[in-house]
């Protein structure tokens, strides 16, 4: 038989026992809370990431479809001489892009915010379009260039 005093002992500490198992299994709990948590917040950001990449994309690869196909050496030397180099984009949706007149909206006042698109040239006989789509993501700056060429004949 146990004497008084050790009874209490053994009690209290597999009273004592438990409360660490239950301690245990809240912190386990909510470390795999917080990892879940944690992986759903990275999903929604690559979701974003690859939303905005795709739009700009899209965006870019029309704009230097249409100055590459749609300009006229005149057009894309009178844009040069004006100094209207800047394209906002922040106001296009890839969704009705086709629709815009490309030409009215090259402007000669930078841009304040991204994505925005500049329109470098070498002038000669074959002018040198360099484009320079500048994107934010993830809170950077990424800047995609694209070089072509379009000739006088």
């Amino acid at each position: 038989m146990h004497k008084k005093g050790e009874y209490n002992t053994i009690h209290t500490a597999v009273k004592g026992f438990t409360l660490i198992e239950v301690l245990c299994s809240i912190a386990v709990f909510s470390l795999l809370f917080m990892t879940a948590l944690y992986i759903q917040i990275n999903a929604v950001k690559i979701k974003n990431y690859n939303e905005d990449a795709d739009r700009y994309t899209l965006i870019m690869e029309y704009i230097k479809n249409n100055v590459r196909c749609n300009f006229s050496y005149e057009d894309i030397l009178n844009l040069h001489e004006e100094g209207r180099v800047y394209l906002d984009c922040r106001n296009l949706k890839s969704e009705d892009i086709e629709k815009v007149k490309l030409y009215g909206l090259f402007s000669s006042v930078k841009p304040s915010r991204e994505p925005y698109i500049i329109l470098n040239i070498a002038a000669g006989e074959v002018l040198k379009i360099d484009l320079q789509f500048y994107g934010k993501i993830y809170g950077d700056v990424k800047v995609d260039k694209y070089e072509f060429y379009r000739g006088n004949y």
